[in-house]
């Protein structure tokens, strides 16, 4: 069905031509007619797709505009084999009827069983990566950051998103860009139900339609949309356990008329986990050496609530206009308690700390969106305009207190108790217009312009509690009110051209920004402008049937997360804290790519990627008081060379196994407390999937992962490996699903950092509960799926926020 798509696409953007016209039926082997096939017209000589329809619920279609010549109808329908009709000819002017077409079941018999054919979970496209969700039984029960570690290329290396061993990864929903920080991306995916999710796709080689962000590509996350004509949606919940447990429940209702739309859907998402942290530092003071261990449970609850709403409206078949309203409020709260105990020379007056952290966190966003188009003509000649107006409100409080013991357990310090309040508030209004036009059947063009405004305002107030009177007053040295403000414009272009087996594309975006962030507490300003272009080029080379070749080159940029720029600190204990950095910079990256597909089964890539002026977060650390900085900063580069291999197969009609391989050499260098710094190592990764279809509509799906240790700036990440299985079956015709499955069966994924860099000697391990049983249900009723228009303008600027 994804050709069907690729289909329906090529007949939007098809030429116009004299108004000729096809009709005919698509049907069984019995003559019942199939509803809602998709039906491409294609040249017999070259297999050029011409142009597309879809036939109506009695299984009939029609095609016009095309120009004379000799033809073949390829039909594609769910639950049914291709078909491909005889060759015909046709002209422009005449009026044809063909004779039905009678498509074949897409399975087979085997020992009187009737099995479904398998659709494939991973599939290739023009050198992207389709991970079908929605068919995917480890989907069920799950958030989307649990999906994370199904992808193919993706890692999570202590919450560090990296794709094919590169960071700089930006998420899209929808199509709209959300380029968050690291952290960010986790708390935005862990609060989104992978039940809602039909599809992802892996974009390693983005168009400039999308804003430039992201140096290793993006991911775009593709929901499930609504039914077709009256009413329809979907329920659904799930529960899973490990040593917390998690609910997700949900639904969607849609109302569909000729011209009116009506869609709209709710979630709650209960989560709970658990984690255990242990850091051992060495802390060398002369010819000694003091020791830190610290061993730290961490559990974490919340609570959120998402919504959306919205309506689109079609007056006739050139214009849409369409609302929305989406948001999201919760809660959060994370609590640790940990003991570090000091060995090796102790000059520090106690034996151990007792810590204990409580960090409620609440929060409000609203997003506004209106957006239009206008189709000029029927050969795809398009206007689209759409506004965003977005607010995030939050306040997050960091409560900590430590206790300096002796070894007989007796106060040996004065308490340190402290609090941290961060009031935030971020306002994102943001509009863009894109124009698409088709010059004949060979080529067509895009452009397209963008302008936004963020203001993001944090009103810090740390807090110590005096140990005389038990009350808390305010620590001006570290209390600060921090203001950012960005404004860019955009503008691109983007070229498509087709001569005989190559398709060619060339795109070019330029970018000024305008930046100025200050503080009010200590006179801190800091004002910085800067223009960019960004070229991208793709040519797509069809050798034969078997042999497909593909040549990426584009220049990308990664901007700071908001939040790594507040240079307010966020304490772990009295001797561990994070920090922003107000004087971060973007960073550049420019990539070639070179992609071999075989048969559509085998797929190589060779890749080389240098990203100037690097954003790496590294840790730091003072010898006198003991005390370890984490916080970002501009490294000079880092480069990759990078080759990835994927193979699908279908072993057994009932049996497909898929296999993604990764082996990259990167390098680290920049300056670290004065001192040249040069990092080097092998990464490689594995990760291995079986789909079982077997009786009565059951899935089985299986999976494995393994990633080899790799350097991340100064911080070397350990190898991990881990398995999961889930068990689906559908009923009532495929309307409801349940599942069963485990993940991280053998307790594997547990993540170990370190470093030996400079005069640090650390080493960092979290075991959490990610060995999870999880049980769904889904729901669906109504029938088929139409696609409600989504569109935003805020993509980039909304994913840099963080809750």
């Amino acid at each position: 069905m994804l050709l069907g798509s690729v289909c329906i696409l090529l007949f939007t953007i098809s030429p116009y031509f004299a108004q000729g016209s096809l009709t005919g039926k698509v049907c069984d082997s019995v003559l019942a007619p199939i509803p809602f096939a998709t039906v491409a017209l294609i040249k017999k000589n070259d297999s050029t797709v011409i142009k597309g329809s879809i036939a109506d619920e009695n299984g009939s279609y029609s095609i016009t505009g095309f120009p004379s010549g000799a033809y073949l109808l390829k039909i594609f329908a769910i639950g049914f084999k291709d078909q491909v009709s005889p060759p015909f000819d046709a002209d422009s002017a005449s009026q044809l009827e063909l004779p039905p077409v009678q498509m074949q079941p897409a399975w087979q018999h085997l020992n009187e069983v009737q099995v479904s054919a398998i659709h494939r979970t991973i599939e290739f496209k023009n050198g992207n990566i389709i991970v079908n969700v929605e068919n995917s039984p480890l989907a069920k029960g799950n958030t989307v950051y649990d999906l994370l570690y199904k992808l193919p290329g993706v890692s999570i290396d202590d919450n560090n998103i990296t794709l094919q061993g590169k960071s700089g990864v930006i998420f899209l929903i929808d199509g709209r860009t959300q380029q968050v920080s690291n952290q960010q991306l986790i708390a935005l995916l862990k609060s989104m139900n992978a039940e809602s999710v039909e599809k992802i796709e892996i974009l390693k080689n983005p168009p400039v339609r999308y804003d430039a962000s992201g140096t290793s590509g993006m991911i775009n996350i593709q929901t499930k949309k609504a039914q077709l004509l009256g009413v329809s949606g979907s329920v659904y919940s799930s529960f899973s356990q490990s040593l917390r447990g998690n609910l997700l429940s949900g639904m969607t209702l849609n109302y569909k008329t000729e011209k009116l739309t009506l869609f709209s859907g709710f979630d709650y998402n209960y989560t709970g986990s658990q984690t255990s942290e242990r850091l051992n530092r060495a802390i060398l003071s002369g010819a000694d050496q003091t020791v830190l261990n610290e061993q730290n449970t961490r559990i974490q609850t919340g609570t959120s609530y998402t919504y959306k709403a919205g309506i689109d409206w079609n007056p006739n078949k050139k214009n849409t206009l369409g609302f929305k309203i989406d948001g999201e409020y919760g809660n959060s709260k994370a609590t640790g308690n940990g003991v570090t105990q000091v060995s090796g020379l102790n000059n520090m007056g106690f034996d151990h700390l007792n810590a204990i952290q409580l960090i409620p966190d609440n929060w409000t966003l609203l997003n506004n969106n209106v957006h239009a188009e206008h189709l000029f003509d029927t050969s795809g000649t398009a206007l689209n305009f759409t506004a965003d107006y977005t607010i995030l409100s939050e306040k997050a409080i960091s409560y900590n207190e430590s206790h300096f013991l002796d070894v007989l357990g007796q106060e040996a310090l004065p308490n340190d108790i402290f609090q941290g309040t961060n009031n935030s508030n971020t306002h994102i209004l943001a509009s863009k217009l894109d124009f698409s036009k088709h010059l004949n059947s060979s080529s067509s063009f895009e452009t397209g312009l963008k302008a936004s405004l963020v203001d993001v305002h944090n009103n810090y107030l740390f807090e110590r509690q005096s140990n005389t009177t038990g009350l808390f007053y305010n620590d001006t040295s570290q209390t600060n009110n921090f203001s950012y403000t960005e404004t860019t414009m955009a503008a691109y272009f983007n070229y498509l051209k087709s001569y005989k087996k190559v398709n060619g594309q060339f795109g070019l975006r330029a970018e000024d920004t305008r930046i100025q962030g200050q503080n009010s507490g200590n006179n801190f300003r800091i004002d910085r402008t800067y223009l960019n272009v960004f070229p991208n080029v793709s040519l797509d080379f069809e050798q034969s049937v078997n042999n497909n070749f593909q040549l990426n080159i584009n220049r990308r940029i990664d901007r700071p997360a908001y939040s790594d720029l507040n240079p307010f600190r966020d304490y772990h204990d009295p001797y561990s804290y994070s920090e922003g950095n107000p004087y971060l910079q973007p960073h550049y990256s420019n990539t070639i790519e070179l992609t071999h597909s075989f048969k559509k089964t085998l797929v190589n890539s060779l890749s080389y990627t240098r990203i100037q002026n690097v954003m790496l977060h590294y840790t730091e650390q003072n010898d006198t008081t003991k005390v370890m900085v984490e916080s970002v900063k501009n490294m000079d580069y880092s480069e990759a060379f990078t080759w990835s291999c994927f193979y699908q197969k279908d072993l057994k009609p009932w049996w497909a196994v898929s296999i993604n391989l990764i082996a990259s050499y990167e390098t680290y260098k920049g300056d670290f407390r004065g001192q040249n710094f040069y990092t080097a190592r092998v990464y490689y990764n594995g990760y291995m999937t079986h789909t079982l279809v077997l009786p009565k509509k059951m899935k089985v799906e299986i999976n494995g992962f393994y990633r080899g240790p790799k350097y991340n700036g100064i911080v070397l990440v350990q190898q991990l490996w881990t398995a999961s299985i889930a068990v689906k079956r559908s009923f009532y015709n495929d309307k409801l699903d349940c599942s069963i499955g485990v993940t991280d069966i053998f307790n594997t994924c547990n993540f170990h950092t370190g470093t030996t860099i400079g005069n640090q000697n650390w080493n960092f391990y979290t075991t959490t509960d990610l060995r999870r049983v999880t049980f769904s249900i889904h729901y669906n009723f109504g029938k088929l799926k139409f696609s409600s228009v989504d569109r935003t303008s805020n993509e980039q600027e909304k994913g840099r926020l963080k809750h």
